[in-house]
Formats: C-alpha cells, sequence, structure tokens
C-alpha cells in the first residue's frame, strides 16, 4: 500500500511527537512512523527533573503524556519499520516493512542508541548479563552486585536507579567528569557504590553468562577482576542514521548537520532530536527541534503552492 502524505515524521520520540503536535495544528497531511514504542529513550529513562513544567517525572511517563496530546488531535503514530529512503521527483519516498510512503517534505527523528563497548565477544552476552538499560532489567538483579561503566549524564543516571534496587554498585569512570546535575557527585556519597577511577572495561569473563569483569587502569595498565551478575555500560551514544545511504545527507562525526531551521543540506529534509549534531540532547532541546522543524515545513509547503 502507497500512502501519500505532505509530510513524513521517521521516529516518535519528544522530537517527532513535538514535530507532530505542530502539524497537526496546520492544514497539512503528515504520518508520523516508529518502529517500536513511541516515546523512545525516554521509556528507559529513569528520572526527569529538568522538563519546564514539571518538578519531577520518569521518562515513560512524561512520553505517554505527549501521546495522549497528540491523541487529542487524532493523530495515530504508524508503526512500521522504515528500512529505505530515496530522493523522488514528488520528494521522498520511503519503504517500510508494511507499507511505502511519498512525502513532500521529510522529518529525520530516528535518534541515537547506546553504543557498548565494542570488546570481543560482547554481543554473545546481550541478555546474558550485559544490559544498556537498567529501568528496564535493573529489578532482575535485586540484592546483587553490578558494574556499570558510566562518564556521562545518561550513565550516572542509570547507575543512581540501579543503587536504589541492588546490594551494590561498581561504578567504572575513565575520565572522573561529572555533568551539569552533580550526579557523580551524588554517586561518591552513596554507601553501596564503590568508585573505581580511572578504570574502563577491558574482558568479560563467563561461560553461559557474565561471571566476572576485568577493568584496567587507563593510567597505570593495571588489571583487576570484579564479581558482578551483570554490566551496564554506558559508553557514547550513536546516532541511528541508517536511513541516510542514498539522501547524501552531510554528517558530522556520524550526527546529521542542520542550520536553524532544522534543514539538512538535501533540499526539503530536516532532521530532528538526538540524531543531529548540536550541543545539547535533552528532552527540552529535541522538543524545541521539533516545534522549529513543523514550523518550516509549512513555510515549505506554503512555497510550493
Amino acid at each position: 500500500m502507497k500512502i501519500i502524505k505532505d509530510v513524513g515524521i521517521i521516529g516518535a520520540g519528544p522530537a517527532g511527537m513535538s514535530a507532530a503536535l505542530y502539524l497537526a495544528r496546520s492544514k497539512y497531511s503528515f504520518e508520523i512512523i516508529e518502529k517500536e514504542m513511541s516515546g523512545g529513550k525516554l521509556n528507559i529513562t529513569t528520572h526527569i527533573e529538568n522538563y519546564p513544567g514539571v518538578t519531577s517525572i520518569d521518562g515513560f511517563s512524561l512520553g505517554m503524556m505527549m501521546k495522549n496530546q497528540l491523541k487529542e488531535f487524532n493523530v495515530k503514530v504508524k508503526k512500521d519499520n522504515c528500512i529505505d529512503v530515496k530522493k523522488v521527483k514528488e520528494g521522498f519516498e520511503v519503504i517500510g516493512e508494511k507499507d511505502t510512503y511519498l512525502f513532500k517534505v521529510l522529518i529525520i527523528a530516528t535518534g541515537s542508541k547506546t553504543r557498548g563497548s565494542g570488546l570481543k565477544d560482547e554481543e554473545k552476552y546481550y541478555g546474558k548479563g550485559i544490559s544498556f538499560c537498567a529501568v528496564c532489567d535493573g529489578f532482575l538483579f535485586k540484592n546483587k552486585d553490578v558494574l556499570v561503566y558510566a562518564s556521562s549524564r545518561k550513565g550516572y543516571l542509570e547507575a543512581l536507579y540501579l543503587s536504589k534496587i541492588v546490594n551494590k554498585v561498581y561504578l567504572v569512570n575513565d575520565n572522573n567528569l561529572d555533568d551539569e546535575e552533580n550526579n557523580l557527585a551524588k554517586l561518591k556519597e552513596l554507601d553501596n557504590v564503590e568508585f573505581l577511577y580511572p578504570f574502563t572495561i577491558n574482558k568479560y569473563i563467563g561461560e553461559e553468562r557474565i561471571e566476572k569483569v576485568e577493568i584496567i587502569n587507563t593510567t597505570t595498565r593495571e588489571t583487576k577482576t570484579v564479581n558482578i551478575s551483570c554490566v551496564f555500560p554506558f559508553f557514547k551514544d550513536q546516532p541511528s542514521t541508517y536511513l541516510l545511504s542514498k539522501l547524501g545527507v552531510e554528517t558530522n562525526k556520524g550526527y546529521i548537520v542542520t542550520n536553524k531551521f532544522m534543514e539538512t543540506n538535501v533540499k526539503n529534509c530536516l532532521a530532528i532530536g538526538d540524531v543531529i549534531d548540536k550541543p545539547l540532547r535533552q528532552v527540552v532541546t529535541a522538543c524545541s527541534d521539533g516545534s522549529i522543524a513543523a514550523t518550516r515545513a509549512i513555510h515549505i509547503l506554503n512555497e510550493m503552492k
């Protein structure tokens, strides 16, 4: 089935849903497509205290609030996995596993995903002692010992969440840099968090599942082994730009380059949220990106007449 709309939004995280909210108030048709659950990384975010108007909330609940707001405008998120995008005369042809779409304007809101350590055998331990989601899997390790590699806000927040559930958190860190919310400082004050600095993960050890982790001191090259039940390796995120191979979209270190209107170098193709090259990736900035892109899309469509 071929679905023809004015605007296509690929990704229903905060950025994509914000764009959809603005487009819903316009006269133009659009489709918002998401291969997984609406909300994106909000669904695995434990604690949010810096979203304006909300004192404290978990990511899943905030995502549901956004989704319910879209429902008030009769906007439904289309469940489909987009596997290819082509630039055509009419605009953009998006190939999904379920349907094919034709859009005059395209908004890419595919976000980013957590990147592992890249160590040998890491993939074989996924679900067998390696997890990238404390909210999803933390309860499985109640009163047990876990190891978290964290050197940024996301990893620190996951470690704080786990500290309330597990017996002990070994916090491995190789740069000792705190974030703007002082989460690393908070972790250092907890009795059940042992801070290992400057270390990084060197080797996973175990038969059917991980039983131990070898860590290495980045200065002295000293190694030590830690007995744990699970590892949460929160290395840097990787932008989800898997759809861009045929579009020729400009990137910088993997992230999409945009101007102040969220436009890429490809005409009528915009990008928003964690997938773009920008200094701060937060829920509030993602929502801002979405509103700017939707407004620009409306402007482009107005000029097409």
